[in-house]
């Protein structure tokens, strides 16, 4: 099921995803990347959850498609619309178009490469995370080879009414899914903002779990729009959690359930995965979770690890890069992000870091990745379930 033939709101389905539909798709040998939607059908018929890796430097991008061919799982790749500002910028340069196009390459040329490697192909998604302001930048992501987008309209102040938010968010999704689906490119919506860990820490648990997004305002974005998945607000948070999270699985569960009543193919995408438990995601995944994302822990790991640097360099390094985010934070009248913000900024530095170091940091990845795809996700040998070009050998 590719989902409704038309929405009231006249939005078609995707299509499927081709060189055909897509001239924009980055080759890899005689293929290409996967889209979400293809990713996800596997997962969920076979319930299992997929990895959304935020990939914010070479080392991460290499770590976690190591550790997806060497698990023979598949993977989502993904670089949130914020951080092709702070991170994709100065890694590449050129405008917002070249930095994701440049990255969407790079990304093609190592599957390619450890598929040479490795003698054998598993299945990858190339994602435009929280797109939230410049919608030009859909677009760009379709001509630069991204086989998905997520379409985060949830933002609205608090003095508009819930279900006039999903109303609003539907009204600027419509404008860019068509064309979107027309190549085959699939879209994420969002329903309910996800907010920081930190934001959430402060409030109580009457005031969380008011804010979750309510089965009826799901499915009405989800029917507005013929999207292809929904990130929906149940109680993760991004970044690191300072209290254990309430999450709320029932809600998770009645969305699922009220989603696929309406006839429509719109898996659950549980954003904030860093510092989950593997026991939340296992629950997260029986409620109807499918993608879930996952982005500072991996920059912290990376962060950490060059950190360790035994010449010092590595240490003096990260530390002038949180000063110089504290000032600039500062100076916008903003609290202190980390580090990791102003990576973009400090890449000629850390490249030129000892190689030895900077290969520390990528297995450190690996390693992390290895575990989270094994424990957690359970997507460890599904490869070979998405056709026999994938995966290193047929599952018995």
């Amino acid at each position: 099921m590719r989902g409704k033939l038309m929405t009231d709101g006249g939005v078609p389905p995707v299509a499927e995803l081709s060189f055909e539909t897509n001239p924009y798709l980055k080759r890899i040998k005689d293929t290409h990347l996967l889209n979400l939607r293809s990713i996800l059908e596997v997962a969920d018929k076979h319930e299992f959850g997929v990895l959304a890796a935020n990939c914010i430097r070479p080392e991460i991008t290499r770590g976690v498609l190591r550790a997806a061919f060497d698990l023979n799982s598949p993977v989502i790749i993904q670089v949130a619309e914020s951080q092709v500002s702070y991170a994709l910028n100065g890694w590449f340069s050129g405008s917002k178009f070249d930095l994701l196009n440049s990255f969407s390459e790079f990304v093609a040329k190592e599957v390619e490469r450890l598929w040479e490697e490795k003698g054998y192909l598993v299945p990858v998604a190339l994602h435009l995370d929280h797109l939230q302001n410049d919608e030009e930048l859909a677009f760009a992501a379709l001509r630069a080879g991204f086989t998905s987008v997520e379409l985060d309209f949830s933002k609205h102040p608090p003095e508009v009414d819930r279900g006039e938010a999903v109303k609003l968010n539907i009204e600027r999704c419509v404008k860019l899914i068509p064309e979107l689906h027309k190549h085959g490119v699939t879209v994420e919506v969002e329903e309910g903002e996800i907010g920081e860990a930190s934001v959430r820490a402060a409030q109580s648990e009457e005031e969380i779990r008011k804010e979750f997004t309510k089965p009826e305002h799901a499915v009405e974005l989800v029917e507005g729009t013929n999207a292809d998945a929904i990130a929906v607000f149940v109680g993760s948070a991004h970044g690191w959690y300072l209290r254990r999270p309430i999450i709320g699985y029932d809600v998770m569960r009645k969305i699922d359930v009220a989603i696929r009543e309406r006839g429509f193919f719109a898996p659950i995408v549980l954003h904030g995965g860093t510092g989950l438990s593997y026991e939340a995601v296992h629950k997260a995944i029986g409620a109807g979770a499918r993608k879930f994302n996952y982005a500072t822990a991996l920059a912290d790991i990376f962060l950490r690890t060059i950190e360790r640097d035994p010449s010092g360099k590595g240490a003096e390094l990260v530390q002038k890069m949180t000063e110089t985010e504290k000032q600039e934070s500062e100076a916008k009248g903003r609290k202190p992000r980390g580090a990791r913000y102003v990576l973009g900024k400090f890449a000629e530095e850390i490249n030129k870091l000892d190689p030895k170091v900077l290969k520390a940091a990528e297995d450190a990845v690996y390693e992390h990745v290895r575990d989270m795809i094994a424990n957690a996700y359970g997507s460890k040998d599904k490869a070979p379930l998405y056709g026999s070009q994938f995966g290193r050998c047929p599952l018995e």
